[in-house]
């Protein structure tokens, strides 16, 4: 199947990555450390945008996408209010105009969202106050991939908990990876300025909870379950534009694995022009890449985290993808460039957020809970030169 992509320009080239080559299957995906209109489901949202309000040309489509969205205990403590309620605006604040000024923003849910608050918990088993996707939405977001190794954390309730909260509050937002029945699609599709997009999204497994979706294997959307290229066949058939979002990777490695790779270039052989990936928690390399079988795609092999209180230098140095697609004189819409931003999460008691490294003020870097470990923007800079660079 020869892909329907073609590559118009190329931002500049970051530097040179220096790290070691690691390998690993499915087994090895285990987490190793603590993890410090829309119709509804299967349907479509039409977006409609002012170019003159995000910078993009009347023909062009900015999409932005940012990594794990990890709610540890001193995030979602900061965020309880004297009544019982949860607000996190401040975690998406200063990021919040470049949210809504994309064509497309998409969110990487890592934790699932739960209605019963007295069920609220951190590592190892995540579920977060559905108070979140209130701020999700208020942030600007339209996509949200919930398929990651914590899916499972709260059982079926919580995925459908979930559902049920952006169906009855959002129902424009596009959900993914997630399922209330077997009939709904795993494909969801948006049009934005005559173009058609279409998303998938899948998770490497469920930290050994797979069996609780025996017989209702639909819940989560998992890279072992079949029919996948048939249904990547339908969203190549259906969209002008397809994007894969795949949970996948070694945590706090810098470099893709093997079973990584095989599953990206199992989604472009079968029509993905852009894979993005989530999981290790820290930065790994971005390319154009073209596989064995002459197919070519756009791959972000790890965005690391857009929030969380991981007390690693490089858990804190996330990205922010900038896409940017136009139609050709062909009638192809393609790439025509791209770039990853740094970014980097603030940890301060009761100030954990997150801002591009760029923006970055030198009175909170002050005052980071990592600055006894050598955190600086400079060195977050050097980290980034590093870890992700253009390949």
């Amino acid at each position: 199947m020869k892909k329907r992509i073609a590559l118009v320009t190329c931002a500049v080239s970051m530097a040179l990555y220096s790290g070691g080559i690691a390998s690993a299957g499915p087994a090895a995906e285990i987490e190793n450390r603590e993890e410090g209109s829309g119709e509804l489901a299967g349907g479509s949202e039409t977006k409609e945008a002012d170019p003159e309000e995000n910078g993009a040309d009347a023909d062009e489509i900015l999409i932005r996408m940012v990594g794990d969205d990890l709610i540890h205990q001193p995030i979602f403590s900061q965020s309880l209010l004297g009544d019982g309620s949860y607000d996190f605006d401040l975690i998406f604040a200063p990021m919040k105009e470049d949210f809504e000024s994309a064509d497309v923003a998409i969110l990487n849910q890592e934790t699932i969202l739960i209605r019963d608050y007295s069920q609220v918990s951190s590592y190892p088993m995540f579920g977060s106050p559905d108070a979140l996707g209130h701020s999700i939405a208020k942030a600007g977001f339209d996509v949200v991939a919930h398929a990651t190794n914590h899916t499972m954390d709260k059982g079926v309730t919580g995925i459908l908990d979930t559902i049920r909260f952006w169906e009855t509050n959002y129902p424009q937002m596009l959900y993914l990876g997630i399922h209330k029945d077997a009939a709904d699609s795993d494909i969801r599709y948006m049009d934005v300025k005559g173009v058609r997009l279409g998303f998938v999204n899948y998770t490497y497994g469920l930290n050994g909870l797979e069996g609780r979706r025996r017989g209702r294997e639909y819940l989560v959307d998992l890279l072992g379950d079949g029919g996948i290229e048939g249904t990547l066949h339908e969203a190549r058939d259906n969209s002008d534009f397809l994007i894969a979002i795949l949970h996948a990777g070694n945590e706090y490695v810098h470099t893709p694995t093997a079973y990584q790779r095989q599953q990206i270039q199992r989604f472009i052989d079968n029509g993905a022009d852009i894979v993005f990936c989530a999981h290790p928690h820290v930065l790994e390399p971005y390319q154009m890449l073209t596989t064995p079988s002459g197919n070519t795609g756009l791959v972000y092999y790890s965005l690391g985290n857009y929030v969380s209180a991981q007390n690693d230098l490089a858990c804190v140095l996330g990205g922010m993808a900038e896409v940017r697609l136009k139609r050709g004189e062909d009638g192809i819409v393609a790439v025509s460039d791209y770039d990853l931003v740094p970014l980097v999460t603030h940890q301060e008691f009761r100030n954990f957020t997150t801002y591009k490294l760029a923006d970055y003020p030198a009175e909170l870097e002050a005052r980071h809970e990592l600055r006894g470990k050598g955190l600086s923007a400079q060195a977050l800079w050097e980290l980034f030169g590093r870890a992700a660079p253009r390949w």
